[in-house]
């Protein structure tokens, strides 16, 4: 993610800085499912990343005059559709309507990554350590990036590398490493790394 920005704000011509990220951010999305299923305290964390993402806008407001919604809010919006799912006091219709309207409001609020970072996570919760879902996530990814539906035509994006990262988990022995990391650089990294490029930005 921090190189992905310094690319889109200091190299935008150079593709190599966006598409590290590409292929970084189904292997975030995996560990966060991973995370989700083996913790207790999914209440305490859905309000960490509630205060993480209202912090978090300011420098992203600064950073790109406000036209989009950090990727903090696209994970509450998954936490909820999550919530969603397996709550067993709706129906099958009702789970639907209201994750539909979660993707659509997540679209139009342009949160980053919006409906098909929401998608991605819940593909990979749903489909956890199954191989097939490789063959899913490369759909997505083709619908979302790759076709040009007025001309019914593949085009080229740089989000098609983000499907490596799906042969990488499956393939290698990548789910095997557990990183921990400081609880505090772990949530102030993403706030701080925005405010220290906007800094160098004005200087």
């Amino acid at each position: 993610m921090f190189i992905d920005h310094i690319g889109l704000l200091f190299f935008p011509e150079e593709e190599i800085w966006r598409i590290i990220w590409r292929i970084a951010f189904p292997l975030f999305a995996w560990w966060i499912v991973r995370w989700y299923r083996f913790t207790r305290n999914k209440r305490n964390y859905a309000k960490r990343i509630f205060i993480l993402a209202i912090i978090s806008q300011i420098p992203i407001f600064l950073l790109f005059w406000n036209q989009i919604f950090n990727i903090c809010f696209t994970l509450l919006f998954w936490l909820f559709s999550l919530e969603i799912i397996q709550t067993q006091k709706l129906k099958i219709y009702l789970k639907f309507i209201f994750i539909w309207f979660l993707l659509y409001l997540s679209e139009y609020l342009k949160f980053d990554y919006s409906i098909y970072g929401i998608l991605t996570i819940i593909l990979l919760y749903i489909f956890w350590q199954q191989k097939k879902s490789i063959i899913y996530f490369t759909i997505l990814t083709l619908l979302f990036y790759n076709i040009d539906y007025k001309n019914l035509e593949f085009v080229y994006n740089y989000q098609i590398y983000a499907i490596f990262a799906i042969f990488l988990l499956y393939f290698t022995s990548l789910q095997k490493y557990d990183f921990k990391l400081n609880f505090y650089f772990k949530y102030l990294f993403y706030p701080v790394h925005l405010s220290i490029l906007y800094l160098i930005l004005q200087f």
